[in-house]
Protein backbone atom coordinates (compact mmCIF):
# COMPACT_ATOMS: atom_id res chain seq x y z
CA UNK A 1 0.00 0.00 0.00
CA UNK A 2 1.08 3.34 -1.31
CA UNK A 3 3.03 5.21 2.22
CA UNK A 4 3.75 8.16 0.43
CA UNK A 5 1.97 11.61 1.49
CA UNK A 6 -0.06 13.09 -1.46
CA UNK A 7 -2.66 16.09 -0.68
CA UNK A 8 -6.08 14.54 -0.14
CA UNK A 9 -7.55 17.74 0.88
CA UNK A 10 -7.20 21.87 1.32
CA UNK A 11 -4.17 22.13 3.11
CA UNK A 12 -4.19 18.61 4.36
CA UNK A 13 -1.32 15.72 3.33
CA UNK A 14 -2.26 11.92 4.11
CA UNK A 15 -0.95 8.34 2.74
CA UNK A 16 -3.26 6.00 1.31
CA UNK A 17 -3.81 3.89 4.57
CA UNK A 18 -3.69 7.07 6.70
CA UNK A 19 -6.61 8.32 4.15
CA UNK A 20 -8.79 5.06 4.83
CA UNK A 21 -8.33 4.64 8.64
CA UNK A 22 -9.20 8.17 9.00
CA UNK A 23 -13.06 7.43 8.20
CA UNK A 24 -13.57 5.61 11.32
CA UNK A 25 -11.67 8.40 13.54
CA UNK A 26 -13.51 9.09 16.31
CA UNK A 27 -11.45 10.90 18.84
CA UNK A 28 -8.99 13.72 17.90
CA UNK A 29 -5.97 14.55 20.72
CA UNK A 30 -4.53 18.25 20.04
CA UNK A 31 -1.00 19.68 21.24
CA UNK A 32 -1.78 22.84 22.77
CA UNK A 33 0.97 25.19 21.19
CA UNK A 34 1.29 25.59 17.62
CA UNK A 35 -2.12 23.66 17.06
CA UNK A 36 -4.96 24.90 18.75
CA UNK A 37 -3.10 28.27 20.09
CA UNK A 38 -0.55 30.90 17.98
CA UNK A 39 2.31 31.22 20.37
CA UNK A 40 4.98 33.07 17.98
CA UNK A 41 4.51 36.16 19.94
CA UNK A 42 4.92 34.24 23.22
CA UNK A 43 7.44 31.65 23.88
CA UNK A 44 9.90 32.22 21.67
CA UNK A 45 9.95 35.59 22.80
CA UNK A 46 9.86 34.40 25.91
CA UNK A 47 13.21 32.29 25.83
CA UNK A 48 14.94 35.23 24.12
CA UNK A 49 14.25 37.92 26.60
CA UNK A 50 15.30 35.27 29.58
CA UNK A 51 18.46 34.46 28.30
CA UNK A 52 19.38 38.20 27.59
CA UNK A 53 18.10 38.71 31.08
CA UNK A 54 20.09 36.03 32.98
CA UNK A 55 23.34 36.57 30.80
CA UNK A 56 23.09 40.17 31.94
CA UNK A 57 23.09 39.15 35.74
CA UNK A 58 25.41 37.11 35.53
CA UNK A 59 28.04 39.99 33.94
CA UNK A 60 27.42 39.31 30.05
CA UNK A 61 27.30 42.48 27.69
CA UNK A 62 25.55 43.59 25.01
CA UNK A 63 22.91 44.95 22.85
CA UNK A 64 19.33 43.57 21.76
CA UNK A 65 18.97 40.03 22.55
CA UNK A 66 21.38 37.16 22.10
CA UNK A 67 19.50 35.10 20.43
CA UNK A 68 16.58 35.50 18.07
CA UNK A 69 13.00 33.47 18.12
CA UNK A 70 14.03 32.04 14.40
CA UNK A 71 17.18 30.92 16.02
CA UNK A 72 15.65 28.88 18.68
CA UNK A 73 13.18 27.31 16.13
CA UNK A 74 16.43 25.19 15.04
CA UNK A 75 16.52 23.65 18.51
CA UNK A 76 12.87 23.06 18.46
CA UNK A 77 13.64 20.99 15.22
CA UNK A 78 16.44 19.19 16.81
CA UNK A 79 13.75 17.21 18.89
CA UNK A 80 13.90 17.11 22.84
CA UNK A 81 13.07 20.54 23.23
CA UNK A 82 9.50 20.02 24.01
CA UNK A 83 9.56 22.42 27.36
CA UNK A 84 10.44 25.91 26.52
CA UNK A 85 12.06 26.26 29.93
CA UNK A 86 14.42 23.64 29.41
CA UNK A 87 15.60 25.76 25.75
CA UNK A 88 15.76 28.65 27.76
CA UNK A 89 18.08 26.68 30.02
CA UNK A 90 20.22 25.22 27.37
CA UNK A 91 20.65 28.45 25.12
CA UNK A 92 22.34 30.00 28.57
CA UNK A 93 24.83 26.77 28.50
CA UNK A 94 25.83 27.59 25.02
CA UNK A 95 26.91 31.15 25.74
CA UNK A 96 28.78 29.86 29.10
CA UNK A 97 30.72 27.46 27.12
CA UNK A 98 31.59 30.04 24.27
CA UNK A 99 32.61 32.38 26.87
CA UNK A 100 34.91 29.89 28.18
CA UNK A 101 36.15 29.09 25.11
CA UNK A 102 36.70 33.00 23.78
CA UNK A 103 37.44 34.44 27.09
CA UNK A 104 34.62 36.82 26.54
CA UNK A 105 31.14 38.15 27.91
CA UNK A 106 30.24 40.36 25.20
CA UNK A 107 27.07 37.99 23.54
CA UNK A 108 27.37 39.72 20.33
CA UNK A 109 30.47 38.46 19.65
CA UNK A 110 29.61 35.13 21.24
CA UNK A 111 26.52 34.26 19.22
CA UNK A 112 28.53 34.31 16.21
CA UNK A 113 31.81 32.15 17.69
CA UNK A 114 31.51 28.77 16.05
CA UNK A 115 29.94 26.48 16.19
CA UNK A 116 26.79 28.67 15.36
CA UNK A 117 23.44 27.82 16.53
CA UNK A 118 22.89 26.19 13.86
CA UNK A 119 25.46 23.88 13.62
CA UNK A 120 24.63 23.57 16.71
CA UNK A 121 21.14 22.30 16.71
CA UNK A 122 22.19 19.53 14.24
CA UNK A 123 25.04 18.23 16.57
CA UNK A 124 22.04 17.91 19.04
CA UNK A 125 19.87 16.11 16.82
CA UNK A 126 22.66 13.57 16.17
CA UNK A 127 23.01 13.35 20.09
CA UNK A 128 19.40 12.54 20.81
CA UNK A 129 17.94 15.72 21.44
CA UNK A 130 16.97 17.84 24.24
CA UNK A 131 19.14 19.01 26.88
CA UNK A 132 20.86 15.57 27.19
CA UNK A 133 21.96 16.22 23.36
CA UNK A 134 23.03 20.04 23.77
CA UNK A 135 25.41 18.75 26.77
CA UNK A 136 26.42 16.48 24.97
CA UNK A 137 27.52 18.58 22.15
CA UNK A 138 29.03 20.89 24.57
CA UNK A 139 31.56 19.01 26.54
CA UNK A 140 33.78 18.50 23.61
CA UNK A 141 34.48 22.21 23.40
CA UNK A 142 36.17 23.04 26.21
CA UNK A 143 37.63 20.69 29.00
CA UNK A 144 36.58 18.61 31.11
CA UNK A 145 36.99 20.52 34.42
CA UNK A 146 36.30 23.60 32.66
CA UNK A 147 32.81 22.24 31.74
CA UNK A 148 32.08 20.60 35.24
CA UNK A 149 32.91 24.47 36.58
CA UNK A 150 30.29 25.75 33.98
CA UNK A 151 27.30 23.61 34.69
CA UNK A 152 27.66 23.97 38.47
CA UNK A 153 27.53 27.69 37.82
CA UNK A 154 24.49 26.94 35.16
CA UNK A 155 21.81 27.96 37.76
CA UNK A 156 18.61 26.26 35.67
CA UNK A 157 16.02 27.16 38.60
CA UNK A 158 16.69 30.86 38.33
CA UNK A 159 16.23 30.39 34.17
CA UNK A 160 13.17 29.25 34.76
CA UNK A 161 11.69 31.41 36.86
CA UNK A 162 12.97 34.36 34.72
CA UNK A 163 10.54 32.55 31.82
CA UNK A 164 7.69 31.97 33.75
CA UNK A 165 7.88 36.05 34.91
CA UNK A 166 8.38 36.89 30.88
CA UNK A 167 5.26 34.52 30.58
CA UNK A 168 2.85 35.58 32.78
CA UNK A 169 3.89 39.24 34.18
CA UNK A 170 1.66 40.60 36.73
CA UNK A 171 -0.62 37.19 36.86
CA UNK A 172 2.60 34.68 37.39
CA UNK A 173 0.86 33.86 40.83
CA UNK A 174 -2.18 32.71 39.29
CA UNK A 175 -0.33 30.80 36.48
CA UNK A 176 2.39 29.34 37.84
CA UNK A 177 2.00 29.84 41.83
CA UNK A 178 5.14 32.18 41.71
CA UNK A 179 5.63 36.00 42.49
CA UNK A 180 6.59 38.29 39.67
CA UNK A 181 9.81 39.57 41.61
CA UNK A 182 11.80 40.39 38.52
CA UNK A 183 9.65 41.26 35.64
CA UNK A 184 6.20 43.72 36.01
CA UNK A 185 3.55 44.21 33.88
CA UNK A 186 1.20 42.13 31.37
CA UNK A 187 3.15 38.96 30.31
CA UNK A 188 3.98 37.63 26.98
CA UNK A 189 0.92 35.24 26.92
CA UNK A 190 -1.31 37.91 26.17
CA UNK A 191 0.17 37.71 23.10
CA UNK A 192 -0.79 34.29 21.85
CA UNK A 193 -3.98 34.00 19.54
CA UNK A 194 -6.53 31.34 18.65
CA UNK A 195 -5.57 29.06 15.96
CA UNK A 196 -9.41 27.30 15.44
CA UNK A 197 -12.50 28.53 17.17
CA UNK A 198 -14.54 26.62 19.99
CA UNK A 199 -17.57 26.76 17.20
CA UNK A 200 -15.54 24.61 14.79
CA UNK A 201 -14.45 22.32 17.23
CA UNK A 202 -17.89 21.75 18.35
CA UNK A 203 -19.52 21.41 15.17
CA UNK A 204 -17.56 18.51 13.93
CA UNK A 205 -18.21 14.98 14.56
CA UNK A 206 -15.62 14.15 17.13
CA UNK A 207 -14.32 14.20 21.13
CA UNK A 208 -11.48 15.71 21.82
CA UNK A 209 -8.20 15.12 24.28
CA UNK A 210 -5.62 17.65 25.28
CA UNK A 211 -1.91 16.57 25.69
CA UNK A 212 0.19 19.70 26.21
CA UNK A 213 3.83 20.42 27.96
CA UNK A 214 1.93 23.02 29.54
CA UNK A 215 1.52 23.08 32.88
CA UNK A 216 -2.45 23.09 34.20
CA UNK A 217 -2.70 27.05 34.61
CA UNK A 218 -0.93 27.54 31.79
CA UNK A 219 -3.14 25.19 30.14
CA UNK A 220 -6.37 26.97 31.79
CA UNK A 221 -5.24 30.22 30.80
CA UNK A 222 -4.67 29.65 27.22
CA UNK A 223 -8.42 28.32 26.69
CA UNK A 224 -10.14 30.94 28.32
CA UNK A 225 -8.24 33.58 26.72
CA UNK A 226 -8.86 31.59 23.40
CA UNK A 227 -12.04 31.33 24.65
CA UNK A 228 -12.02 27.21 23.74
CA UNK A 229 -13.84 26.85 27.24
CA UNK A 230 -16.13 23.39 28.05
CA UNK A 231 -14.21 21.54 25.01
CA UNK A 232 -12.49 18.94 27.03
CA UNK A 233 -13.35 16.87 30.18
CA UNK A 234 -10.56 17.11 32.83
CA UNK A 235 -9.44 13.34 32.44
CA UNK A 236 -8.97 13.52 28.70
CA UNK A 237 -6.49 16.51 29.31
CA UNK A 238 -2.82 15.46 30.36
CA UNK A 239 -0.70 18.68 31.50
CA UNK A 240 2.76 18.60 32.94
CA UNK A 241 1.03 18.32 36.54
CA UNK A 242 -0.14 14.63 35.91
CA UNK A 243 3.59 13.66 35.57
CA UNK A 244 3.65 12.90 31.90
CA UNK A 245 6.20 14.32 29.88
CA UNK A 246 6.50 13.68 26.09
CA UNK A 247 7.62 11.89 24.57
CA UNK A 248 6.22 9.82 26.85
CA UNK A 249 3.08 7.79 25.03
CA UNK A 250 1.58 7.32 28.46
CA UNK A 251 -0.48 10.54 27.98
CA UNK A 252 -1.90 9.33 25.03
CA UNK A 253 -2.87 5.80 26.85
CA UNK A 254 -4.85 7.71 29.78
CA UNK A 255 -6.54 9.35 26.84
CA UNK A 256 -7.72 6.65 25.22
CA UNK A 257 -8.39 4.77 28.36
CA UNK A 258 -10.87 7.85 29.35
CA UNK A 259 -12.69 8.35 25.53
CA UNK A 260 -12.50 4.64 24.54
CA UNK A 261 -12.13 6.04 20.65
CA UNK A 262 -12.13 3.26 17.70
CA UNK A 263 -9.53 5.32 16.47
CA UNK A 264 -7.98 8.45 17.29
CA UNK A 265 -5.41 11.03 15.58
CA UNK A 266 -2.78 12.80 18.11
CA UNK A 267 -2.08 16.37 16.18
CA UNK A 268 1.49 17.83 16.71
CA UNK A 269 3.19 20.64 16.01
CA UNK A 270 7.46 19.14 16.42
CA UNK A 271 9.32 15.78 16.42
CA UNK A 272 8.09 14.91 20.82
CA UNK A 273 4.54 14.99 19.37
CA UNK A 274 5.50 12.36 16.61
CA UNK A 275 7.66 10.43 19.06
CA UNK A 276 4.66 9.69 21.47
CA UNK A 277 2.18 8.37 18.93
CA UNK A 278 5.09 6.79 17.34
CA UNK A 279 5.77 5.13 20.73
CA UNK A 280 2.34 4.76 21.41
CA UNK A 281 1.86 2.70 18.23
CA UNK A 282 4.77 0.53 18.85
CA UNK A 283 3.69 -0.56 22.00
CA UNK A 284 -0.04 -0.61 22.32
CA UNK A 285 -1.48 -4.15 22.36
CA UNK A 286 -4.00 -5.38 19.91
CA UNK A 287 -6.60 -4.68 22.36
CA UNK A 288 -6.10 -0.64 22.68
CA UNK A 289 -7.43 1.73 19.65
CA UNK A 290 -5.11 2.61 17.20
CA UNK A 291 -3.60 6.06 17.14
CA UNK A 292 -2.86 8.35 13.85
CA UNK A 293 -0.12 11.24 13.92
CA UNK A 294 -0.70 14.18 12.12
CA UNK A 295 2.14 17.19 11.75
CA UNK A 296 0.85 20.43 12.13
CA UNK A 297 2.90 22.81 9.79
CA UNK A 298 3.48 26.18 10.72
CA UNK A 299 4.42 25.09 14.33
CA UNK A 300 7.32 25.33 16.25
CA UNK A 301 9.79 23.89 13.63
CA UNK A 302 8.91 26.92 10.84
CA UNK A 303 9.16 25.95 7.68
CA UNK A 304 11.62 22.91 8.51
CA UNK A 305 8.19 21.25 10.01
CA UNK A 306 7.37 19.84 6.08
CA UNK A 307 10.67 18.09 5.52
CA UNK A 308 10.67 16.91 9.19
CA UNK A 309 7.78 15.54 9.19
CA UNK A 310 8.07 13.50 5.80
CA UNK A 311 11.77 12.07 6.85
CA UNK A 312 9.79 10.13 9.81
CA UNK A 313 7.38 9.20 7.61
CA UNK A 314 4.23 10.84 9.65
CA UNK A 315 0.62 9.69 8.62
CA UNK A 316 -0.68 12.98 8.11
CA UNK A 317 -0.20 16.41 7.69
CA UNK A 318 -2.36 19.52 7.68
CA UNK A 319 -2.09 23.33 7.46
CA UNK A 320 -4.52 24.17 10.17
CA UNK A 321 -7.04 22.66 12.90
CA UNK A 322 -10.11 23.64 10.79
CA UNK A 323 -8.76 22.69 7.32
CA UNK A 324 -8.00 18.86 9.17
CA UNK A 325 -11.87 19.03 10.77
CA UNK A 326 -13.33 20.02 7.32
CA UNK A 327 -11.45 16.97 5.77
CA UNK A 328 -11.80 14.41 8.63
CA UNK A 329 -15.69 15.59 9.12
CA UNK A 330 -16.14 14.83 5.00
CA UNK A 331 -14.38 11.09 5.46
CA UNK A 332 -16.81 10.40 8.74
CA UNK A 333 -19.83 11.03 6.38
CA UNK A 334 -18.55 8.77 3.82
CA UNK A 335 -19.17 5.84 6.02
CA UNK A 336 -21.74 7.19 7.88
Amino acid sequence: MNLELRQVGDGVFATNRAAMQAEVADVIVFDMDGVLIDVHASYPIVICQTVTHYLKENGFVGEGLAVTPEETAYFKAAGGFNSDWALAQGIVLVFLVKAVMAGSRDFDGLRHLAPDFLSLSRAVAQQGGGLNGLARALETLVDEKDFETITQSWDRKRITRLAMEYYAGDEAAQVFGISNDTVKGQGLMHAERPLVSREDLLKSPFRYGLYTGRNLGETQTAIRIAGLEGIWSEDAMITEDRGIHKPDPQGLVAIAQSLSPRLMIYVGDNLDDWQAAARYEAERSLDDPPCLFCGMLGGSPGPLAYALFQDRGVDLMAHSVKQLLAWLTHRRQRTD
